[in-house]
């Protein structure tokens, strides 16, 4: 059977230069400039129909060579913004720029006058997330997410607020949803959070005043084939608010929310090239799978009679790639469980880090890594009745993969995404 993916359509793509030209008064007077750098930081987007914005800081750093033939370093901020079209572009869309530093150019106008020029690329690419049944074949093997299932559910969260200020009427309420977590069980989806209220009403004093309210929320969600582990995407929807004030300081709330859900476990598959969807696929470069023995000795902060449990998870994954090669760097966070000499259980925490490569033929700077830690085995000895000895293995699985816009065959049309 054809498998049901998530993948990311192209909807258009496109290049803009940009020159970003300034005047800048050095902080005191130069025979010369050695050189500047520049990067692009908080760079944000906006799409609109058939357009995407683009705005962010030209953040450059100038070395010059002072009257004292002391090298001395200035930094600048440049804002600036531009936009491209790329027809079929609609907000909500998902987009990807990738910005470069072509060119840049200086000149001296006078000892604390520098003159700049900066040429910047951009290039630009707009896709939406659709499902759509690929053909499997002898093409390339890309990596996709598969779904599992999907889901909508409904909640009403209903509280009572009393206000700080008495009040005659309730102008407005507003809300969000902050700090979702979602945890994924067998068959089930949890998901909890914050819906953050702001209040703005009027007092006996005819001044509007504000209050802020943060409401905990838990729900669930059944989606069949679900298990640990799978990646899940919820998006929430605040529907409706309704809200009556039952005296002058006591406020009744409801809010509707409603959830959408969709699990997904990602896969490999070779694909059919051919007419059908233009997609933006991760190939597959290589991938392999590293185990590594984490050891040391701790001291206990208080003499031990036994060792209860040791609870070990990877933390702070950092991954580079680089020509044939992935350096892998985290730390290996434990919890540790004893019984004191008074029978007692303490805790003691401790962060172990660790640094290991796995060789990925074919892979360069650039590419995208996936890492996918478990905790094998945690091996303990108390040595003395302060001093514990522990081992733990990881293993690590290492995927390398490189984005790419490929034109595959699906198992039927997809409107205006088949070609």
């Amino acid at each position: 059977m054809d498998p049901l993916v998530r993948a990311e359509v192209v909807i258009g793509e496109g290049t803009k230069q940009l020159l970003v030209e300034t005047n800048l008064t050095l902080t005191r007077a130069a025979i010369k400039i050695r050189n500047i750098t520049a990067e692009i930081r908080n760079l944000a987007t906006e799409l609109i129909q058939d357009k995407i914005i683009i705005q962010g800081v030209l953040h450059k750093q100038i070395f010059f060579v002072g009257e004292d033939n002391v090298v001395h370093h200035q930094a600048e901020d440049v804002p600036f913004s531009t936009f491209i079209d790329i027809f079929g572009t609609e907000p909500g869309m998902n987009v990807q720029v990738q910005p470069v530093i072509e060119t840049i150019l200086f000149s001296l106008i006078t000892p604390t006058l520098l003159h700049q020029k900066v040429v910047a690329e951009f290039f630009v690419k707009v896709t939406e997330s659709n499902q759509l049944n690929l053909l499997e074949g002898t093409g390339p093997l890309v990596r996709l997410d598969q779904v599992i299932g999907e889901g909508t559910k409904q909640e009403l969260i209903e509280n009572t607020v009393i206000l700080n200020v008495s009040a005659i009427k309730i102008d407005d309420i507003t809300a969000e949803i902050r700090d979702l977590t979602i945890e994924v069980i067998e068959d089930k989806v949890i998901i909890q959070g914050v819906i953050h209220k702001q209040i703005f009403f009027i007092g006996l004093d005819n001044v509007e005043y504000h209050q802020a309210e943060d409401v905990e929320f838990s729900t669930f969600l059944d989606i069949p084939g679900a298990t640990t582990g799978m990646d899940v995407v919820v998006e929430p929807t605040i529907e409706f608010i309704h809200f009556e004030l039952l005296d002058e300081e006591t406020l009744l709330q409801k809010v509707v929310i409603e959830f959408f859900v969709k699990v997904t476990e990602s896969i490999q598959i070779n694909v059919v090239l051919g007419p059908g969807a233009l997609l933006k696929l991760d190939t597959v470069v290589g991938e392999d799978t590293k185990q590594l023995l984490v050891e040391n000795t701790i001291v206990l902060s208080q003499a031990a009679i036994k060792i209860r449990e040791i609870v070990a998870r990877v933390e702070r994954l950092m991954a580079e790639v680089i020509e044939d090669k992935v350096i892998i760097q985290g730390v290996v966070h434990k919890q540790i469980f004893f019984i004191n000499e008074n029978n007692l259980e303490i805790h003691q925490s401790e962060d172990v880090p660790f640094s290991t490569f796995v060789d990925i033929p074919g892979a360069v700077q650039g590419m995208d890594v996936r890492i996918k830690p478990i905790i094998e085995t945690v091996l303990f000895e108390l040595l003395d009745n302060i001093t514990l000895r522990q081992k733990v293995v990881v293993e690590l699985f290492i995927k390398v993969t490189e984005s790419q816009q490929l034109q595959v065959q699906v198992a039927a049309p997809y409107g205006p995404y088949y070609f």
